[in-house]
């Protein structure tokens, strides 16, 4: 007889998933709050944009170690280290004086979700039957991209009539409730094995996505041939294939390389990682936009997004069902078509975009963006072995992670370029940066649509 997703599981993919949902609303609610925290703070554009990026870095280094955590350590343990790495974060966030601090609790916070991201798609991987995979894998996509759809907006009325440290004091009492929750229903979903640790891959690994990261962050105040830019860029290569020559001959490498030779995963990976910059960029733009180039209230900058984001829950959850009985190309590329026609709209509606017009690009873009993602990731998945799900899983999130982050970075970059190399008011300059990014977006995009055209199978 086959097994049925069961209330017990569902819960403890809710609850597993209430680690990430809070990682991404927190996320998503800060940004509107951005030009709020540069005058608190008395900080610039591209300072600010670490208040994301870092977590998201942070999700990037964690991630890569979840598969063998989860042979170490007991998937309830597993939990409930990554509750309490969240809670010290939310508390540091909630009484931090200074900037500096602000980030050590969004590190904290990153740690907590880069536990719970993957543990929640391990869950599901584990414990779902085959015919609903797509479904539940779209459900768990859909458990984030509502945080994203309420982020803005929550992040917008809190700032606007309480404080936005009420952002992670509210967010206390929901990780609190995911905890009783989690402790209840979360069973063991593997069995735990006497493995060595991977501390140099690990540390490799990181030192990789650490150094590539600065290097880009600093192309706003260096030279492209300077150390800070080129010379973290060469370091991070030289980690990156450090890690390749530890893990090429080792059955219980921390990652399997050997992943990468399998094309079809391999480019909708890529695929997968451009969508993810593309969504995280304008996640950065359009809350600044709003406030910068029109002069919208921050909660006004919430609402606006809003729609989009609903556009993109719904459409995950839509996506999966379509990819259970069709297969995941239809979704994919009706999802990419999609987000080429609302980023196209971007460019093409003159020097500064309206606040109805953002609303309604948006929206097309994301909804397109919620039919592919997911179905991305679950295609990509399934074209590997059973055995090798953990490992996949942790390399979709932790390329999902640095993908968001470079986003966010590439954005933020733009944006501040603008502002600090021409002579124009600071709307116009922002509204110009933001431009340059949507022209770079489309290209991603575009080139999404001619890989999935070849690589994603059509059954």
């Amino acid at each position: 007889m086959d097994k049925k997703v069961t209330p017990k599981v569902m819960m403890a993919i809710l609850s597993a998933g209430m680690l990430s949902f809070l990682g991404i609303l927190d996320e998503t609610a800060t940004t509107v709050t951005f030009p709020t925290l540069i005058k608190d703070f008395e900080i610039t554009t591209d300072q600010v944009q670490w208040v994301n990026t870092l977590v998201l870095l942070v999700i990037a280094i964690i991630v890569p170690i979840s598969s063998q955590i989860s042979l170490k350590i007991s998937t309830k343990k597993i939990f409930i280290i990554g509750v309490i790495f969240f809670l010290v974060g939310l508390i540091i966030d909630i009484f931090t004086p200074r900037f500096d601090l602000l980030l050590l609790g969004r590190a904290l916070q990153g740690i907590g979700t880069g536990i719970g991201l993957p543990l929640m798609y391990n869950i599901i991987l584990a414990q779902v039957p085959k015919k609903q995979l797509g479904l539940m894998m779209g459900i768990g996509t859909m458990i984030t991209a509502c945080a994203v759809a309420f982020g803005p907006v929550f992040g917008g009325i809190i700032t606007e009539y309480l404080n936005w440290r009420w952002i992670f004091i509210i967010s206390v009492f929901l990780i609190l409730i995911g905890l009783v929750t989690g402790a209840y229903s979360i069973v063991q979903i593997n069995e735990l094995k006497h493995i060595s640790f991977k501390y140099g891959q690990w540390l490799v690994i990181a030192a990789s996505l650490v150094s590539l990261m600065l290097a880009f962050t600093n192309i706003v105040k260096n030279n492209f041939f300077s150390f800070q830019v080129l010379g973290l860029l060469i370091i991070g290569i030289v980690f990156l294939l450090l890690w390749l020559k530890l893990s090429w001959n080792d059955s219980e490498a921390l990652i399997d390389p050997h992943l990468f030779k399998n094309l079809r995963f391999s480019i909708q990976l890529v695929c997968y990682c451009f969508a993810k910059i593309t969504t995280l960029a304008l996640g950065f733009i359009f809350p600044i936009y709003v406030q910068v180039v029109n002069h919208g209230s921050v909660s006004l900058a919430g609402w606006i997004l809003f729609p989009g984001a609903v556009c993109d829950a719904l459409l995950a959850a839509v996506a999966g069902k379509i990819l259970d009985k069709k297969g995941a190309r239809l979704p994919i590329l009706v999802g990419i078509i999609a987000s080429v026609v609302g980023i196209c709209l971007m460019i093409f509606s003159g020097k500064e975009i309206l606040n109805l017009e953002i609303t309604i690009y948006y929206a097309i873009y994301y909804g397109g963006y919620g039919m592919c993602f997911s179905s991305l990731m679950t295609s990509g998945l399934m074209s590997i072995s059973k055995e090798k799900h953990a490992q996949g899983n942790a390399v979709f999130n932790t390329l999902q992670q640095f993908s968001g982050a470079l986003g966010t970075a590439l954005a933020g970059t733009l944006i501040a370029i603008s502002q600090n190399t021409m002579t124009a008011s600071k709307s116009t300059l922002t509204a110009q940066g933001a431009r340059w990014t949507f022209y770079i977006l489309l290209c991603l995009i575009g080139l999404n649509f001619i890989i999935s055209l070849i690589f994603v199978p059509k059954k």
